[in-house]
């Protein structure tokens, strides 16, 4: 099936061959309506619930939970909407605060997004912990104990394509009351994602055809009711009754992304209707692809492998920011560097910078083509300047 005519942006921009998933997914048409129909139609707060209008919002609201809820195997009121994924992670860092005690330790996987480490070294400043890094799954194991409190990973990272069994560190983590926070930024639009082998779940939507300013934390019942919120305002003051069962909403003060959370319920719709392990399946078609062709040509070094939803390469002699240049001048929209991988520019095994490609269900065969082709006709890559 050809699901490039679902998607505005492809069909107002016929040329274009978009590579750059893993930062910013493309919206179907449902989703850019679901925005347009809040705003004509459906645009007032949730303070006025009592209305028709504002009775719409409030329960367009309790069934996106309801929908992530059921995405995640989670409980609709351990779903919090925050900003996006960087701010999710902010908030927990600051939260666990209140848990963490002096001589824990925290574990980081060395490919993790800065915003999944970063806030933590901020926020925990003022603790006496020890913090450790992994590159793989039994250098992990081999150093979970029971000092670890804080295990941060993403299920899929946004460069190497590092792929966890998280069921089997969950385990672990659960002998030693250790939680485990899984970045599924990008993982969330290709494999299933479950809260029953994560404690704490962190999504952009904008990542998952949806809108751009939006996120959500999902958490397991044994942390969420460890947690108390951090940010204070308007519609959360009289859920603060600091009981085991804080409501949601204690987490969200001021005025939801009211917009936001009508286009991540189409998106959900969407996803749900073509199916998830549909998707998967046209993702992994298209990396074979894309990587059996690019092993053909002698210029390309690859570092991933077929399969993978992320693809790294280099071309022999020529700067990775260059070539992502040179296929931006020509409609092919790649990233180049390392990604916001903290971690990964400090360490030589991989010090470097790559072209990375990163594919959705609408890619397809053309947008292969149209790469190799202008890869086969590079020259020295900067004759566009």
């Amino acid at each position: 099936m050809n699901y490039k005519n679902r998607f505005p942006m492809l069909i107002n921009n016929p040329d274009l061959v978009y590579f750059d998933n893993a930062a910013l997914s493309l919206k179907p048409d449902v989703v850019c309506e679901a925005g347009n129909d809040f705003y004509t139609k459906y645009s007032v707060s949730t303070r006025t619930k009592d209305s028709k209008l504002g009775h719409k919002t409030s329960t367009f609201i309790y069934q996106t939970r309801e929908k992530l809820a059921s995405l995640l195997d989670a409980d609709e009121n351990n779903v919090i909407f925050t900003s996006g994924s960087t701010e999710s992670l902010n908030q927990i860092a600051m939260m666990i605060e209140d848990i963490v005690e002096d001589g824990d330790e925290i574990l980081f996987s060395i490919f993790n997004h800065a915003s999944n480490v970063l806030p933590f070294f901020y926020y925990l400043q003022n603790k006496n912990i020890t913090y450790k890094y992994f590159s793989d799954q039994q250098e992990l194991l081999n150093m979970i104990s029971s000092k670890t409190k804080i295990i941060c990973l993403s299920q899929i990272t946004n460069n190497l394509n590092i792929d966890y069994n998280l069921d089997e560190i969950y385990q672990l983590c659960l002998k030693n009351d250790a939680f485990l926070i899984n970045d599924a930024a990008q993982a969330i639009g290709y494999k299933k994602v479950t809260i029953k082998n994560s404690d704490a779940i962190i999504m952009s939507a904008n990542k998952f055809y949806g809108p751009t300013g939006l996120g959500t934390m999902i958490f397991s019942k044994r942390l969420f009711h460890k947690l108390r919120p951090k940010k204070f305002g308007g519609g959360a003051s009289k859920y603060l009754n600091y009981t085991d069962s804080l409501s949601p909403l204690a987490f969200e003060p001021g005025t939801h992304n009211y917009a936001g959370i009508f286009q991540l319920n189409a998106a959900l719709d969407f996803v749900f209707a073509i199916g998830l392990e549909n998707i998967n399946k046209k993702v992994n078609y298209i990396s074979h692809l894309l990587h059996n062709k690019l092993k053909l040509l002698d210029n390309v070094i690859l570092y991933s492998k077929p399969g993978d939803s992320i693809c790294l390469f280099n071309v022999k002699n020529v700067a990775s920011q260059d070539v992502a240049s040179y296929l931006g001048n020509n409609s092919i929209y790649v990233r180049s560097g390392t990604f916001c991988a903290w971690f990964m520019e400090n360490i030589s095994e991989f010090h470097g910078t790559y072209v990375r490609i990163s594919l959705a269900f609408y890619n397809d065969e053309s947008d292969v083509d149209k790469l190799i082709a202008k890869l086969k006709t590079g020259g020295d890559f900067i004759d566009y300047l």
